[in-house]
């Protein structure tokens, strides 16, 4: 076995590590408010889109069938009650509004006199006066089922026709004068507060000001008092209520990462009680309760908070807050390593969350080591389907770990065949067979890994590789046993030119002569190659027998 045919036969290294998928910036931290904003984008495009709904309010019964009875004076001014109808019934709002206001000093709290007004001020144009009539009444026991409804569907005309005006007015103004399009906005959500467009878009303002905390408030306080759908309100309150408490929060979770429990909890209660009150804080401070009974190392891994996941989420995202920045940065900048530390620093605290899992992995993955503890990660981050890469990066992660156990198989190959010498002695060739053996035995387990073709065709390429190598090995320990035996012949042929006597007492030269003749019958059965040299060397003892 020659150098140049080691290196002819010594196979390349297969192939360096997947390619890794896109990988758009993730909700790291739970701070993302994108889907939001893009809300906010379509509200405005629709504004162009929308127009006032038109009035469909019609004349309640009891107002109708007043106007056609003859009055029934009562007591309280049951008179002016009746008047009031009668006009309203005409068409008289103005001065139907004056009987009102004599009837209800009279019998202050009347529903249905108050509806009425509400009313009336609607079909002369005072539609805010309107709504701020009937506010209260939106929660009070009305004994009168016509009046009730009567109730609610003024309301629902007013604001299907107030609202278009003044979220308009709001993104018309705001650029402008932004403290006074929110005053105006305030009052109308104070009048409207069923409503919830109005307080969506003031909270996301805010929020894109960085005014995150009265951002926060307007979203919880609107998701409290709408009526309807308001998962989109409170999903805003939750975003915008970690981007308000974190930097109010960083003392508590810098003690937490020190593993300095009981200090946390101090830093925490020290915080205002309308903070604290938050559920957010609330689970912060089980969890710290958790691990102070727990007495948990801060240098292990800690376990999860006992809450359900979402709110464990949550939590998770405030506690990651504290690295978030940096870590995003590193990936950022491709600087790999040192934002592999930062994040192995967040999933020591919150191991269970899939954003710095994602991150984690990648960087591992870009870096092309350690795929197991890459897999362990990126299974992680499966499990939030708003991780979509997370998938994608599992798969390669798999890859990687069967691109780097082939290429390892690869590079032990031909380190084994690297240091067998030239010409190689029976001992390097001994040890090399063995190494081919064992890498042989090891074919099977990688052939089960590979996943892809390439990796496929490379363990068949590699296994090629051995069975050849194998073949080359028995051909070269063929080699030195032939030349072995000619040297014996030699040595053998040498004595008896020396003149002694085939046979002479003490000589074995007879025994010797047979023995390299069944050796080397023995050799030519399996090594065709020197067959030829072999039958010399038999003819050649078998004339020095006769010739003795």
């Amino acid at each position: 076995m020659t150098d140049d045919r080691a290196q002819r036969d010594t196979p390349a290294l297969p192939y360096q590590p997947p390619r890794l998928p896109d990988l758009s910036a993730p909700a790291f931290g739970g701070t993302d408010l994108v889907e939001h904003f893009r809300r906010l984008e379509e509200i405005t495009r629709r504004r162009a889109d929308r127009q006032a709904a038109p009035s469909t309010l019609f004349l309640p019964d009891f107002v109708t069938l007043a106007a056609e009875d003859s009055l029934d004076l009562g007591d309280l001014g049951e008179d002016l009650l009746e008047d009031a109808r009668a006009n309203i019934a005409r068409g008289e709002y103005a001065l139907a509004l004056e009987q009102l206001a004599e009837f209800l000093e009279l019998s202050p709290g009347r529903s249905e006199a108050r509806y009425l007004q509400a009313y009336c001020h609607y079909r002369l144009g005072d539609l805010m006066t309107a709504l701020e009539i009937t506010l209260p009444m939106r929660h009070e026991r009305l004994d009168d089922p016509a009046v009730r409804k009567g109730v609610l569907d003024l309301r629902a005309t007013l604001c299907d026709v107030l609202t278009p005006v003044e979220v308009g007015t709001f993104l018309d103004t705001r650029h402008r004068d932004p403290r006074a399009a929110d005053d105006r906005l305030r009052r109308f959500i104070d009048v409207a507060p069923e409503q919830t467009e109005p307080p969506y878009l003031l909270a996301l303002l805010q929020a894109v000001d960085g005014d995150y905390v009265s951002a926060f408030h307007t979203a919880r306080n609107a998701a409290d008092r709408a009526d309807g759908d308001v998962a989109h309100l409170r999903a805003l309150a939750d975003a915008l209520a970690l981007l308000a408490v974190r930097p109010l929060s960083k003392d508590v979770v810098r003690a937490l990462y020190d593993g300095a429990y009981q200090r946390a909890r101090k830093a925490l209660a020290r915080l205002d009680r309308q903070w604290r009150e938050l559920e957010m804080l609330r689970d912060l401070d089980g969890f710290l309760a958790q691990l102070t009974r727990t007495n948990r190392s801060p240098s292990k891994p800690l376990p999860a908070p006992n809450i359900p996941a979402d709110r464990a989420t949550r939590l998770y995202a405030l506690i990651a807050d504290l690295h978030r920045e940096e870590a995003l940065d590193l990936v950022d900048a491709r600087r790999w390593a040192e934002a592999e530390r930062v994040l192995a620093e967040i999933l020591r605290v919150v191991p269970a969350y899939p954003p710095p899992n994602l991150l984690y992995a990648f960087c591992l993955l870009s870096q092309g080591k350690e795929p197991e503890r890459a897999i362990a990660a990126a299974e992680v981050a499966a499990r939030d389907p708003e991780l979509p890469e997370a998938k994608a990066l599992l798969r390669t992660a798999k890859q990687l770990r069967e691109v780097l156990a082939i290429n390892a198989a690869f590079e032990e190959h031909n380190n084994a065949v690297g240091r067998v010498g030239s010409p190689p002695t029976r001992e390097q060739l001994i040890t090399l067979r063995r190494s081919m053996e064992q890498l042989r035995g090891r074919l099977p387990k990688l052939a089960a890994m590979a996943t892809t073709r390439d990796s496929t065709r490379r363990v068949r390429e590699l296994g090629q590789a051995v069975t050849k190598q194998v073949r080359e090995i028995d051909l070269a320990m063929a080699d030195l046993e032939v030349s072995a035996l000619v040297e014996r012949f030699n040595e053998w042929a040498r004595q008896l030119t020396l003149g002694w006597p085939v046979g002479s007492p003490g000589r074995s030269d007879r025994l010797e002569g047979e023995l390299i003749a069944a050796e080397a019958e023995r050799l030519k059965a399996t090594h065709p190659h020197a067959r030829q040299l072999l039958q010399q060397m038999i003819n050649g003892i078998d004339r020095a027998r006769r010739f003795r």
